[in-house]
């Protein structure tokens, strides 16, 4: 399996991860032909929330006007448009539409069938509701409390989410999200004080023997710096950076 064939389906998860939480009325969300929007009105200065996909250069040349007056029309005062790797052509339409290179996001992924099961030693709980993932999370990254809680609301999320548990107290976490035969990996986190322990590479292990037991092919993330090495453990491969064109209303 190819870095682009990888990276064509982490974009197609993306995009059906950031429908999930449009359907609970979170983000908004605008599409055209081969294009994907999403924005948070709520939150107009949170660039991270301001998002677009295209499949293809010639989708984005010919949607790029309505794209913007969609971001415009929502207030949002920045907003970005994320360039796979390889796409040389995506990022000259968008630096010539003023837009400029602004973040980037490291892409893993990886096909199942060239890793070896390893599956998990630490005890791990798949729960059908997502408080403790939801709280764990918030504490973690102490911001975004009301856009991680859209994942409490009805109904039960289409995902396989797992906890480590200690004493009945949650300790790590995470979810995947099938799309295809690939698994999305998200919202993985270790609490503070448990962090070292190996529990965060024990949830992966179980999401992806859990991937392998209902017959999916791959498995593909967007990681943090931190997180990067411990995916590299597991079999993951780097694809490459998405790279977000950063575009200002004004």
């Amino acid at each position: 399996m190819t870095d682009a064939e990888l990276n064509d389906r982490l974009r197609a998860n993306v995009i059906a991860f950031k429908h999930l939480q449009r359907e609970r009325g979170l983000l908004r969300h605008w599409s055209a032909p081969g294009l994907d929007a999403f924005s948070l009105p709520e939150h107009p200065t949170e660039s991270h929330f301001q998002q677009a996909y295209f499949a293809s250069p010639q989708a984005l040349d010919q949607g790029l006007p309505a794209l913007e007056a969609y971001f415009r029309g929502q207030g949002i005062p920045a907003w970005s448009v994320n360039v796979l790797p390889g796409d040389d052509e995506g990022g000259r339409l968008l630096g010539a539409a003023g837009y400029r290179p602004e973040n980037r996001i490291p892409a893993m992924g990886l096909a199942l069938a060239d890793v070896p099961e390893d599956p998990p030693t630490f005890p791990l709980v798949e729960t059908p509701l997502q408080d403790e993932m939801v709280a764990l999370n918030a504490r973690v990254w102490g911001k975004w409390e009301d856009i991680l809680a859209v994942w409490r609301r009805p109904p039960a999320l289409p995902v396989h989410t797992l906890v480590a548990r200690e004493a009945g107290v949650p300790l790590a976490c995470g979810f995947a999200l099938d799309v295809g035969d690939t698994a999305g990996v998200y919202m993985v986190v270790t609490a503070p004080e448990a962090r070292g322990r190996g529990l965060a590479s024990e949830v992966m292990r179980g999401l992806l023997s859990g991937a392998r037991e209902r017959g999916l092919h791959a498995s593909v993330l967007q990681a943090t710096e931190q997180g990067r090495s411990v995916y590299r453990k597991l079999g993951y491969r780097e694809l490459g950076d998405w790279v977000g064109w950063l575009q200002r209303a004004n």
